[in-house]
Formats: C-alpha cells, structure tokens, sequence
C-alpha cells in the first residue's frame, strides 16, 4: 500500500506546481485591475487550504481502507445487499427468454441472418409483444366480442372499371 502514498505524495506536489503555475499567470489575466487582488488573493489563500484539505481527507481515506476492521464489515454490507432473485423474477425471465426465441425464429431467416428491413430493434419489439401475450394466457391472441349489433360491410356499387 506503498505505492497509493506515493501516488498521493505525487498528485500533490503535482496540484502544487499547477497552483503556484496558476499565481503566476495572474497578472496577464485580462481582468479589472479592482478584480485581479481579489483573484490574487483567493489563489494565495485559499487554494492551499481546499487542496490541503482534499489530500488529508484522501490520505484518511486511504488509511481508513487498510483498517481489517473496515475491509470487514464492508464485505459484510455488499454481501447483505445482495438478495436472492423471486420466484416471479425467474419466472419473467424464463418467459422473456422465450419471447426472444419465438421473436427470433419469426424474424429470421433459416441460416440464422435477419430477414431483409428488420433489424435487431424489431426483434426486442416483437418480443416484448410475445411476453405481453403470453403474460395474459393461452387465449390472449383472441379478441374478445364486441357487444352490440355487428356492422355489414360497406356495399360497393358494380359498374365500369376502376
């Protein structure tokens, strides 16, 4: 864990040169002159005191992480969260699984290429209308009956040609 102090010691220097880089370039800012001592003097003042700030919480962050004590109980948190999937899940997703492969099957062609103006969005499309036919049972492709009088076709008048 050497290395991530190094790596720390690095950055930092590396922010310091960038800040005194910064306090330099000042003066050429194209500002008003009432402007450039406030900016002068936030880049002096606090500057160093937010990056002093960053690396000694960065530093007891690292510290932190190699405590066993809390490498354990974050294991212990991760492995709580988990849960184990339901029994409607599995079941969602066997029948999603056989959504894909009837929508597959409809969509392609026998060597497995898709068939010509569909692409694989249509597929996810006619899948997801597979699973909500399936959902709502075997019968579902059936239409339930209108109520009311059935309307005849409109009559077409049989004269001369179209």
């Amino acid at each position: 864990m050497a290395k991530i102090d190094d790596v720390i010691d690095r950055l930092e220097r590396l922010n310091n040169d960038v800040l005194s880089l910064k306090r330099s370039l000042i003066p050429l800012l194209p500002l008003p002159p009432a402007a450039k001592p406030l900016v002068r003097r936030t880049a002096e003042g606090l500057d160093p005191i937010i990056a002093e700030l960053y690396f000694d919480a960065l530093r007891g962050g690292v510290d932190l992480a190699r405590d066993p004590r809390v490498q354990e109980s974050s294991l212990k948190a991760i492995q709580s969260a988990t849960r184990p999937r339901s029994r409607a899940q599995k079941r969602n997703d066997k029948m999603q699984s056989e959504a894909f492969i009837r929508a597959n099957t409809k969509l392609r062609t026998k060597n497995g290429a898709l068939r010509k103006g569909v692409t694989q969005s249509d597929v996810a499309k006619r899948a997801q209308k597979e699973l909500k036919l399936m959902k709502r049972g075997t019968n579902a492709k059936k239409r339930p009956a209108k109520s009311g009088p059935r309307k005849s076709p409109p009559r077409r008048s049989g004269g001369g040609n179209r």
